[in-house]
């Protein structure tokens, strides 16, 4: 009986290696197709959002399970990056206005988007740039909100914010020249607002790696 089973069994696991290997192919099949559509996608849609046209999110939808194309690329930091871009845009941070419902709702999405790469992004430059951006939106929310009565506490703890993000994006970055003339910027905003040693700052040396002034930054640039 049992030389009468064993041919059996052997036919059931070369069935379910069988089906294993084909399931495989199958899975591999979709990656492939995944890689090749985001590698054509991710720089069409670079160009469409430079010359401000619709995008497609730089995420063609994924065919294989668990993102596996991205995983396969490593682009899932670059295209997270990519559609804070896009939310930034919609943000419009340089408007003052503060009654829309649809600028707020899209501003805190600029602002985790912004915390989650600087959380996650594996890139020093793209996290110092991201936390420079969160020190942007503080400016943006100082700027609309108003110097009279328990708003000044408000703007206060914007611009220790905004101080804060600054020289988070200078110490991942110290070639950041954005971060420090920004920085310089809300340390003279600040003056009279914030605690001394905020508004004192910290520049070592005016111009150089370390510098966190106005002084260390291109003339004309922030923000």
């Amino acid at each position: 009986m049992r030389g009468l089973r064993l041919p059996h069994l052997r036919r059931e696991l070369l069935l379910v290696v069988a089906a294993a290997c084909l399931l495989l192919a199958v899975l591999l099949a979709l990656v492939a197709v995944d890689v090749a559509r985001l590698r054509s996608t991710i720089p069409a849609d670079d160009v469409r959002f430079s010359a401000g046209a619709r995008t497609s999110g730089w995420e063609p939808r994924a065919l294989a399970p668990f993102d596996a194309g991205k995983r396969v690329l490593g682009v899932g930091d670059d295209v997270a990056f990519r559609q804070m871009l896009r939310v930034l845009r919609t943000s419009r941070l340089l408007d003052a206005t503060v009654s829309d419902p649809t600028l707020a709702l899209s501003r805190t999405e600029l602002a985790e988007r912004l915390e989650s790469i600087v959380v996650h992004d594996p890139d020093p430059v793209l996290r110092s740039r991201a936390s420079s951006l969160l020190g942007v939106t503080s400016i943006a929310a100082w700027n609309s909100t108003g110097p009279q009565g328990t708003q000044q506490l408000d703007r206060s703890e914007l611009l220790l914010t905004g101080i804060a993000s600054f020289e988070q994006a200078i110490e991942l970055d110290p070639e950041n020249d954005d971060a420090k003339y920004n920085l310089q910027l809300m340390l003279q905003r600040g003056q009279g607002l914030l605690p001394t040693e905020a508004a004192a700052g910290r520049n070592p040396s005016a111009g150089g790696k370390g510098s966190r002034g106005a002084g260390a930054g291109a003339p004309g640039s922030g923000y």
